[in-house]
């Protein structure tokens, strides 16, 4: 039996957590709380022997870089995290087909010759992998969030538990870093996208191919997210109308504008500056 609940639910989810997706072999909440908190080492009610994957969400401080694992009582902050819980013979089923290019400390879980370190921390540090954590937290309005969970699961297991390929050369990367910046400081030019491989001197086929390797999506993919995180900012943040935010970020259809924004947030853009779902913060390209 599989249950998915509301993004707002919050279940029998211990002070401090939301519970966002559960089933028989997954658990998935989201947890904030503060290091003096009494209730700090309070856990969530759920299945004993699963691998855990504790993802901090907020920028480590200097002063604590073993955060979450080491707490200072001299010092108040806040904790952050995204905790998966997974099912043993889940994940191995998950991780068995590429056993080969799972990590080398968990080859031996999946070979079943030892058991995997009941909680792995980690810190949401890659781009492509944010993405992924962002979409568990805010899910889009999906016909069905169980399938909607699933897939992102599993997109979860391939970053965590798999070595980063190196694919992209020495000069694709300096190439990258140029079409990136070039990308953030055109969002106004409708034409940003066919200049950018003039930029960098190469194809367009080309430019989509180091999008592809390097970023996991298409140019046209990434700068939709660019302009539409950039609107998204501007809406909370600015008193600009949304006809002036449209043309900022370089639509020139204000309806078109309205329909990629509403499929990107859930919601309009004038409805989305009434009630925000995401903080200024949080709208920034990692």
């Amino acid at each position: 039996m599989t249950t998915a609940l509301p993004p707002r639910a919050t279940g029998d989810a211990p002070v401090g957590a939301r519970l966002l997706y559960r089933s028989d072999h997954a658990l998935v909440y989201e947890r904030r709380f503060y290091s003096d908190d009494p209730l700090a080492t309070q856990e969530f009610d759920g299945e004993t022997g699963w691998a855990e994957f504790v993802l901090s969400l907020r920028p480590p401080d200097p002063e604590h870089l073993t955060c979450p694992r080491t707490l200072r009582s001299d010092v108040r902050y806040l904790h952050h995290h995204l905790i998966v819980r997974l099912a043993p013979e889940y994940l191995r089923r998950l991780l068995a087909p590429d056993a080969e290019r799972v990590l080398p400390d968990l080859q031996p879980f999946v070979r079943g010759e030892a058991a995997l370190p009941q909680t792995l921390y980690l810190l949401v540090n890659n781009p492509l992998l944010h993405g992924v954590v962002e979409s568990l937290l805010t899910p889009p309005p999906v016909g069905s969030l169980r399938l909607f969970y699933e897939g992102k699961l599993r997109e979860l297991v391939a970053f965590l538990c798999f070595s980063e390929p190196e694919v992209v050369a020495a000069h694709d990367d300096a190439r990258l870093r140029t079409a990136l910046e070039y990308l953030q400081s055109h969002l106004s030019d409708p034409d940003a996208l066919q200049k950018v491989s003039e930029r960098l001197c190469v194809s367009p086929r080309q430019c989509q191919r180091l999008f592809r390797v390097a970023m996991g999506c298409s140019p046209s993919e990434y700068l939709t997210e660019l302009r539409l995180r950039r609107a998204a900012t501007l809406l909370v943040s600015t008193n600009l109308s949304v006809s002036e935010i449209a043309l900022e970020v370089g639509y020139l259809s204000l309806s078109h504008f309205s329909r990629v924004f509403r499929e990107r947030f859930g919601k309009t853009p004038r409805a989305f500056r009434q009630n925000p779902t995401l903080s200024v913060d949080e709208l920034q390209m990692k």
